[in-house]
């Protein structure tokens, strides 16, 4: 546990501060707020000032107010905050505009504005994680001059890679923590030995996650020549269509949520002939002007994904998951399976062409072809 707060801790390192400031608003059962908030102030070297968040809903005015000097949140912030800037005048002309001097001089300007407007200007490391984060997503701030540092953890082996400030590889998890070894085994999945890695379940089985010392995460994934680690998905959650093509739905996922409306998105598709997709998006009152828009974006992003990937239908929902209601985790993921046990009529009626009524659903919606 102390490698990896000490690697958290090492930006601060670098400088003398008066004090720190950081900002706790997820639950303390989530690894890396255990670990900043528990763990973090012995290791820092200057007071360390803690303020807790009671209702995520005013998550945005405490930023304004409280200005960490570090920030971390799943990737559904940094979208809503992409989101903005894309409804501004300024965010909209700087997407206009074609490389050179203006796009520069418009970067700038959003770069101060959006720090500013979301509370993260004092920051000196800004990271994400706990879900699939988009690439895309991640580059667009990056050519802001915006670096948002991904990382990858479990809770029994928190914090076993992270991009480092100044060598931020946005389309993997980062390298290795001190002491930490990965291992990909001959199937892709991601194995783990180091000192923050857990010795075992407490009044479980353990020898079939825990095997020689490795930790066998049930993640896929590679390295990179650089030896940055680049995630694939879950192991349980691969989606084998009945052409037996492998599907990673978490890509998929994560590209979907680009769109300003779609709050959550889960791929179907196991044992089908092609993909579909539960979209949440939150809507208040009877009109909903985002119809349109979703479909649009399902054809463009279909356009970036190979045929097996595509999603040829899809079903708009009203956003109604919560922790409480069990369709989400403490760490605010969806509950994969729950989710496909609650709504499997509906999965259904997405490949039968049936009718299917739901209090939630608003619509379902189709490519021009369905292979």
């Amino acid at each position: 546990m102390a490698e990896a707060v000490c690697s958290v801790m090492e930006s601060w390192k670098a400088r003398n501060y008066d004090e720190i400031s950081y900002l706790s608003y997820l639950p303390m059962n989530h690894v890396i707020e255990g670990i900043i908030t528990a763990y973090s102030p012995y290791y820092t070297p200057a007071p360390f000032h803690i303020y807790f968040l009671e209702n995520i809903k005013d998550l945005q005015n405490a930023l304004r107010i409280v200005r960490p000097m570090t920030f971390f949140s799943v990737p559904r912030f940094y979208e809503k905050v992409w989101e903005g800037i894309l409804k501004s005048r300024t965010g909209r002309k700087y997407m206009e505009a074609s490389k050179g001097l203006r796009k520069s001089i418009l970067g700038k300007a959003l770069r101060t504005a959006v720090l500013k407007v979301t509370g993260l200007n004092r920051c000196i490391r800004i990271a994400v994680g706990s879900a699939p984060v988009s690439e895309k997503l991640l580059d667009h701030f990056q050519k802001l001059g915006i670096d948002i540092l991904n990382g990858y953890g479990l809770t029994e082996a928190p914090l076993v890679t992270i991009n480092r400030v100044g060598a931020n590889r946005i389309n993997t998890v980062g390298e290795p923590m001190p002491h930490t070894e990965i291992h990909i085994a001959d199937d892709g999945e991601i194995l783990v030995r180091g000192p923050q890695v857990a010795v075992g379940y407490l009044c479980n089985g353990t020898e079939h996650v825990f095997k020689d010392g490795w930790f066998h995460t049930g993640d896929l994934g590679y390295l990179t020549e650089k030896g940055s680690l680049v995630l694939q998905g879950r192991k349980k959650e691969i989606i084998v269509t009945s052409y037996g093509k492998t599907i990673y739905p978490g890509k998929i996922e994560s590209m979907l949520r680009n769109n300003r409306y779609i709050d959550e998105a889960l791929i179907v598709g196991e044992g089908k002939p092609y993909c579909s997709a539960l979209l949440w998006v939150t809507h208040i009152g009877d009109k909903f002007n985002g119809i349109d828009s979703i479909g649009e974006h399902v054809k463009e992003l279909n356009q970036q994904l190979s045929h097996p990937e595509q999603v040829k239908r899809w079903a708009i929902l009203r956003n109604d998951l919560s922790i409480n209601g069990g369709e989400l985790t403490a760490s605010l993921k969806l509950k994969r399976q729950e989710i496909l046990k609650n709504f499997s009529e509906l999965v259904e009626a997405l490949y039968s062409g049936e009718s299917y009524y739901h209090k939630d659903l608003m619509l379902v919606g189709e490519a021009e072809k369905k292979d």
